[in-house]
């Protein structure tokens, strides 16, 4: 009789550790509510919020309270939904920026771009392959160029991607390789690819007309931080039909310029 109860039980304690391994915990619950409210376009009510997630509104209602207790979820009295907090846009900020780059060369970015009249992306090595946004500032133009803060892209693409590309003096297997991963609106071939990083090599910028969208000039230095890690990327972008050679030349020139100022003022900060 224990023996046939010891049958009995064993796969009713296997069913309850599978279940105990397939429930998500509340952190991963907690993410993918953050998550979601990063991404919907209208604020959602607690049931909709578990049906979209497959959750138990009541699990849900516990975790979206204490997220709007700590300003990472905002609550509508009114129409009872739930949109993103503050407290989440802080922590993505210091995701984007840990060392608050972009704040501190802002205003010397900003100055920059009215003098050329060009927009301003400024780049973050986030791994051996890929580039995120960290901050964009557009022109004072009514035809204006945009993009999103956040977005990654690998390393190598666009105007940028040729300056990192000779800053880390890549090989030409290396750089071939991952070429071939790159995606454009209007590829150039390897060869002239591998061309742009030479002459990036030898006169400090890179550009890119075209290429990476098509109608856009863009024209970039890439530069190590204070530890001499090759971190940070500067991109001055305007569209093509606005573009000339000389102003390529004084645009690209004054980047070398701004870069080896930012160099300087981090060494004598050492």
């Amino acid at each position: 009789m224990l023996g046939t109860d010891m049958r009995d039980k064993a796969p009713m304690r296997d069913v309850e550790a599978t279940a105990a391994v397939q429930k998500p915990s509340t952190v991963m619950q907690t993410l993918s509510i953050l998550r979601l409210l990063a991404t919907i376009s209208k604020p959602l009510g607690v049931n909709a919020i578990a049906r979209e997630l497959g959750m138990a509104p009541s699990s849900c209602f516990k975790i979206l309270k204490q997220l709007h207790d700590g300003d990472f979820a905002q609550f509508d009295s009114d129409t009872k939904c739930y949109t993103l907090g503050g407290g989440a846009a802080i922590l993505a900020s210091r995701a984007l920026d840990p060392e608050n780059i972009f704040a501190l060369l802002h205003s010397e970015l900003e100055k920059f771009g009215l003098a050329h009249n060009v927009s301003i992306g400024f780049w973050r090595r986030v791994a051996d392959n890929r580039i995120i946004l960290m901050g964009f500032i557009e022109t004072q133009s009514l035809m204006r160029i945009r993009m999103s803060i956040g977005q990654r892209l690998p390393m190598l693409v666009g105007a940028v991607g040729r300056a990192y590309a000779a800053e880390l003096d890549l090989t030409r297997e290396q750089i071939e390789n991952e070429f071939r991963k790159l995606r454009w609106q209007q590829p150039p071939s390897m060869a002239d690819f591998r061309q742009d990083v030479e002459v990036c090599r030898q006169r400090g910028y890179a550009v890119d007309r075209n290429n990476f969208a098509a109608g856009v000039t863009t024209i970039a230095v890439a530069f190590r931080d204070a530890q001499d890690h090759l971190r940070y990327g500067i991109s001055a972008i305007r569209f093509s039909a606005n573009e000339t050679d000389t102003d390529t030349q004084e645009i690209g020139k004054a980047l070398v310029v701004l870069k080896h100022n930012i160099i300087r003022c981090w060494q004598r900060q050492r």
